[in-house]
């Protein structure tokens, strides 16, 4: 695999690099006056996800025709295997990628591939930035995921409010997650979802771009000016599960302001009795919802956001 050191100040392009036997991948770099600070934007890890690469071709595009104080490394599919499939996890191995970080050396594909894309790039990132969608099977609020407090003192949520989205989330830290486990690092890292359903928006895409560049910004590694921020509400929650196998039918829409013990989705069998039922555990805002129909014991149904103030620790 081809290192990350750092081309002469200026230099800017598309670069082939061969991750693993089986795997290369397009990657772009810039780099500016410095080094540093370096940010790594990635997309496609899940290969049914499409605002993310589309938005990071178009930044690459116009980072070309930008000056830059510092270096950004881009790569628009992670995981080619998975994108050429249109599946969320490797047709190669069955792994999701987003749960195999910081991979093993010596391991499967998806593993070998996210240990090289973790220690010969994103370990080396001052901001990491992965964009996502909810593929084929998921629907998300447009959310900028954080990690840590909702606190301004906090890098990763600052950088998550410079993504200009009206919802922020504080992410559950999940073992194997890239940009978990970069944060764990001490490495600013923003996790962004934007609708889904196997279709690419265009808004996502445009709400991407101007998000990406304002944290870049942000970062000092543009030399721009950060625009105002729309009012913006900070939410936690996760997913609740299955715990049966049947058809999801949703009662409720993603955004949509809900009070403590609102009906949110049921499962049924296919004698259409009514095996599960999602309620409300609190006042809240539907971030996530289920897309596909069918859905199997153990998958997410619904992620219900609880508003969550901001601090100044």
């Amino acid at each position: 695999m081809t290192g990350i050191a750092s081309p002469a100040p200026g230099a800017c392009g598309w670069e082939r690099w061969q991750v693993t036997p089986e795997a290369a991948l397009d990657v772009f770099r810039a780099r500016g006056r410095a080094a540093r600070p370096l940010a790594v934007l990635t997309g496609g890890i899940h290969g049914d996800e499409y605002e993310g690469p589309t938005a990071i071709l178009e930044i690459c595009r116009r980072l070309a025709t930008i000056p830059l104080a510092g270096s950004v490394v881009a790569i628009p599919v992670v995981n080619p295997a998975a994108f050429q499939a249109g599946t969320r996890t490797s047709p190669v191995d069955g792994l999701n990628l987003a749960r195999t970080f910081p991979g093993k050396e010596a391991g499967s594909l998806t593993e070998r591939l996210a240990y090289h894309l973790f220690a010969g790039v994103a370990s080396q990132a001052d901001l990491l930035i992965d964009l996502h969608s909810g593929g084929v099977e998921y629907v998300f609020l447009p959310v900028a995921g954080f990690y840590g407090p909702a606190s301004p003192a906090n890098p990763s949520f600052a950088a998550a409010q410079r993504m200009g989205l009206r919802h922020l989330w504080a992410l559950p830290p999940t073992a194997g997650v890239l940009s978990c486990e970069c944060w764990k690092r001490g490495i600013v890292s923003v996790g962004a979802e934007y609708l889904g359903a196997g279709q690419l928006s265009e808004a996502g895409v445009r709400d991407y771009v101007w998000g990406v560049l304002a944290c870049l910004a942000h970062a000092r590694i543009l030399d721009d000016d950060v625009g105002p921020l729309p009012h913006q509400t900070a939410f936690t929650g996760d997913w609740q599960l299955a715990e049966t196998d049947g058809i999801f039918r949703a009662c409720t829409e993603i955004g949509q302001p809900v009070e403590r013990g609102a009906r949110l989705a049921e499962i049924m069998d296919l004698r259409g009795e009514v095996r599960q039922t999602f309620q409300a555990p609190a006042p809240g805002v539907v971030l996530g919802l289920r897309s596909k129909a069918f859905l199997r014991a153990g998958g997410w149904a619904v992620l219900l956001g609880q508003p969550v103030e901001e601090s100044d620790a």
